[in-house]
């Protein structure tokens, strides 16, 4: 069965709000040893995911309690960055480009122990010069065992990808600072809390390809240019995210690359009606050329077998890079499987947009699948986070 039904997800709304309770006593254990002024800073990110990113929500309350405010913090940053451009109300692109250059300053002063006054850049200040946690999302880990994908067979294509590292780099001028000073070392256990385990590049490069599709609004090219914006944003989160569990690994490196292109792509997959509302269009211009489908007919939701076609292609490759970041779980180590279970919302949505011969405007699959900021999701999405991150697996 690819999807759940209506009862499901009222289920999961319920859920979500028996739930409230329970995480705000959480929260509060989680963030116990966190000055006051950081906790609301903090607790600003965890709204924030919740709004806007439930599904990714979902996985990180089950991360073990010292690893969820690195986790938060860093897809707050994330979330920031994609709101710019639909908090830009000015056809001036140069107000876009000043609030991209605020966040590019701002991760330089958040690395040099001057955040500004704003609560994510808090938020990643603390976490940036605390000691990272020694592969702390250990917790019901089996690093041996053999993850399928989830599903049978499918008519899937290949695809490659290839696989760019994330090397440090340096950042701009810094913005105003807030009060709160961070010192980057640490008398608790002789350890020193240096920020560069998380990679700069990383931060550098999300804003810098969030920056470039605002400023070029067009379709991308090809499916390279559309695999490229992915790896720039996910694939780069998916680093930081190993760098917050404090885990340094080839294998993990490499199955993060490739999870983080399936989810990127996934996720604009996940967009098309929504992004078609705005007229803005992700279906490469080479393969809508060929299927004779035009923007107008993307904007409109006329769903043709040319428009499948496409849609076909691009979650092909998605799948491909799924599939490689799951053949890749048994060669990670302790504690790398927690933070891949975005890849059990990918799984998900793919085999679901396959049952409804991918057609992305299906209202039922929107419905169910479209993984909107609404605070809620299926039962059976939640039910299934739970039973891998048992299992460790993803």
């Amino acid at each position: 069965m690819h999807g759940v039904c209506s009862k499901s997800i009222k289920a999961g709304r319920i859920w979500g709000l028996l739930g409230q309770g329970r995480a705000r006593q959480a929260f509060n254990r989680s963030y116990a040893a966190i000055p006051e002024p950081l906790r609301s800073a903090f607790s600003f990110c965890v709204q924030q995911v919740r709004q806007y990113d439930y599904l990714n929500y979902v996985w990180v309350v089950q991360m073990p309690k010292e690893l969820r405010p690195p986790l938060f913090a860093l897809r707050a940053f994330n979330i920031e960055t994609a709101l710019v451009a639909d908090s830009v109300r000015s056809k001036e692109s140069v107000v876009g480009q000043i609030r991209f250059q605020w966040w590019r300053d701002a991760i330089k002063s958040v690395y040099d122990g001057r955040p500004p006054n704003h609560p994510v850049a808090l938020a990643l200040a603390h976490v940036l010069h605390s000691p990272g946690p020694a592969a702390a999302a250990g917790a019901a880990v089996n690093t041996h065992g053999h993850v399928a994908p989830d599903g049978g067979e499918t008519r899937w294509s290949s695809g490659s990808c290839n696989i760019s590292s994330c090397d440090s780099v340096g950042g701009d001028a810094a913005s105003r600072s807030t009060d709160v000073s961070f010192d980057a070392s640490n008398g608790d256990r002789g350890t020193s809390a240096s920020p560069f385990r998380y990679s700069r590049y990383c931060f550098k490069r999300i804003i810098d390809c969030r920056e470039a599709d605002f400023l070029d609004p067009q379709p991308p090219l090809d499916l390279q240019a559309l695999e490229q914006y992915a790896e720039g944003t996910s694939s780069q989160l998916m680093y930081l995210q190993l760098a917050a569990a404090g885990i340094k690994h080839r294998d993990a490196d490499h199955a993060a690359s490739h999870l983080g292109r399936a989810a990127g792509i996934t996720t604009l997959l996940r967009g098309t009606a929504i992004h078609a509302a705005s007229r803005r269009c992700y279906l490469p211009v080479d393969l809508c050329a060929e299927a004779r489908v035009s923007q107008e007919d993307v904007y409109s939701g006329i769903v043709s077998e040319g428009l499948r076609d496409i849609v076909h292609n691009v979650a092909s490759l998605a799948k491909g890079h799924l599939d490689e970041a799951r053949r890749l779980a048994s060669r990670l180590p302790t504690g790398a499987a927690g933070v891949m279970l975005p890849a059990v919302a990918v799984g998900r949505y793919l085999q679901a947009l396959e049952a409804v011969n991918f057609n992305p405007y299906d209202p039922k699959l929107i419905r169910e699948q479209g993984g909107s900021g609404s605070g809620s999701a299926p039962i059976s999405y939640i039910l299934a986070v739970k039973w891998h991150h048992l299992r460790g697996t993803y």
